[in-house]
């Protein structure tokens, strides 16, 4: 018989939780920045994170594709610093990886 681990599982926070339910597939908003120059991909990000957050959305799903990763490196240093934005990470889907970042959003 399998030994049961000894310590607690640890809890996951609220904003992961919303991550990872949008990551398995649950309903959450997504911007797609494919093809977009970096300056183009960071004033369409922040308009859609503006937006999202007025309609009361908790998850965007940012699309920003493998490529060379300077359009990933972008969205994170610009989630990083956004006021809007309480949690992100980048997707650990085998499907997704390296190509999509989920953002949880503040509340109002």
């Amino acid at each position: 018989m399998p030994e049961r681990p000894t310590e607690p599982m640890q809890e996951l926070s609220e904003h992961e939780a919303a991550v990872f339910g949008a990551e398995l597939g649950g309903e959450c908003a997504s911007v797609d920045l494919h093809g977009m120059t970096i300056r183009e991909a960071t004033d369409a990000l922040d308009a859609s994170l503006d937006t999202e957050f007025m309609a009361g959305t908790e998850v965007v799903k940012i699309i920003h594709g493998r490529g060379e990763q300077k359009l990933r490196k972008a969205v994170e240093a610009l989630l990083s610093t956004h006021q809007l934005v309480e949690y992100w990470r980048g997707s650990n889907a085998p499907t997704q990886a390296g190509a999509v970042t989920y953002a949880a959003l503040a509340r109002k």
